[in-house]
């Protein structure tokens, strides 16, 4: 079953909303509001324990990877043909925060407790290297 473009951006794209949905519940469910709470919790961790640059490259690429997900999750629902370069420029800042394209793997990973951090980074690798790959296939197939 061969399947089109359309069809894999509509995958990756529910994928991203459901991202998108389990981080608002969760949000919502902690009495926080969703990236602005981030933000204030943030700026009091760092004035007060204080940090070095790298924890304010970590926090600005986590913000910068959420509202990347949000805009990839309209532009794969709608299909647009230049999506790859959003998704390809997302990839490796998924891939250092550990933020996977197929979105229920945490929840599996938590639900079966690996007790180990490989299988998570080879389900990790595994869930990009497919998302990329299906994108490129689909697009080449529908020229």
């Amino acid at each position: 079953m061969k399947l089109s473009f359309r069809q894999v951006c509509m995958f990756w794209g529910v994928m991203d909303v459901i991202y998108l949905a389990a981080y608002v519940w969760q949000s919502i469910a902690d009495g926080r509001i969703p990236l602005i709470d981030d933000i204030l919790s943030f700026n009091q961790l760092y004035t007060e324990q204080g940090g070095g640059y790298w924890l304010i490259l970590i926090f600005i690429l986590s913000m910068i990877t959420t509202l990347s997900i949000a805009f990839s999750a309209v532009l794969l629902l709608i299909a647009w043909d230049k999506v790859g370069y959003l998704v390809a420029a997302q990839t490796p800042l998924r891939l250092l925060l550990v933020v996977p394209s197929l979105s229920f793997l945490p929840w599996i990973l938590k639900g079966i407790n690996p007790g180990g951090i490989g299988l998570a980074l080879v389900l990790l690798l595994t869930s990009e290297t497919l998302k990329v790959w299906s994108l490129i296939r689909s697009k080449k197939r529908n020229k």
